[in-house]
């Protein structure tokens, strides 16, 4: 299995994001962007038949778990931030009516 192409790659990819940031007027994770735009380009590869699918389909597999895997991650923080807001208008609701009440 040629891992180094793939390494080099999410390194390279990794790089152009972090310093793009600098500049652009919205944040993009530089490694999740790596990790994705390298198997995008493998299985891209792999399809139209430039790459070795024998070669590449293990780690192209992996690395499109590690995306899930932070997609999913993400997903849980932001429905946490959401559900502590609701939480917290809830409270403060409460409290709104108690100090009326007396």
């Amino acid at each position: 299995m040629n891992i180094i192409i793939p390494i080099i790659s999410i390194l390279i990819i990794t790089l152009i994001f972090y310093f793009a940031n600098k500049k652009l007027p919205f944040q993009i994770c530089p490694i999740c962007a790596g990790v994705a735009l390298t198997w995008v380009w493998l299985l891209a590869g792999m399809y139209f038949g430039l790459l070795s699918v024998a070669q590449y389909e293990l780690i192209t597999a992996i690395l499109m778990g590690a995306s899930i895997g932070g997609v999913v991650n993400e997903t849980k923080k932001q429905f946490s931030k959401l559900r502590n807001k609701k939480e917290n208008e809830k409270v403060e609701i409460i409290e709104d009516k108690l100090k009326d009440c007396c």
